[in-house]
């Protein structure tokens, strides 16, 4: 009887680890969206520019430092994009850039930052 019940637990622990691996969402871990962390202070923004593959989602992360200067808003011109930034609070844009340039910008256009895409 201990024969069989041995061969019963060997037969299942064999059909255990036959099993397909579970599926998978089909991202690559390449394909994750890249997260990028910009500071707002009373000098314009920090990095002032911010290289990424063209074609890939990315969020970049806009941290408003202090009260001076005149970076409470963030403008993407040619995105059609304007959001205030809240002293402190984090503010995310996500954006998949095609290659070439894409330029960002306080409320008055006096601070200046830019995606490079390549």
């Amino acid at each position: 009887m201990k024969h069989i019940e041995r061969l019963a637990i060997l037969t299942l622990l064999t059909a255990a680890c036959r099993q397909d691996p579970p599926p998978t969402s089909g991202a690559h871990p390449a394909a994750a969206t890249r997260r990028v962390s910009i500071t707002v202070d009373g000098r314009g923004y920090h990095p002032e520019s911010v290289t990424l593959p063209a074609g890939r989602p990315a969020t970049l992360v806009f941290t408003r430092t202090t009260d001076e200067g005149c970076g409470q808003q963030l403008v993407f011109p040619s995105l059609n994009i304007r959001r205030d930034l809240p002293l402190g609070q984090p503010v995310e844009i996500t954006i998949t850039p095609a290659s070439g340039t894409l330029t960002f910008t306080c409320g008055m256009a006096m601070y200046r930052g830019s995606v490079v895409a390549r």
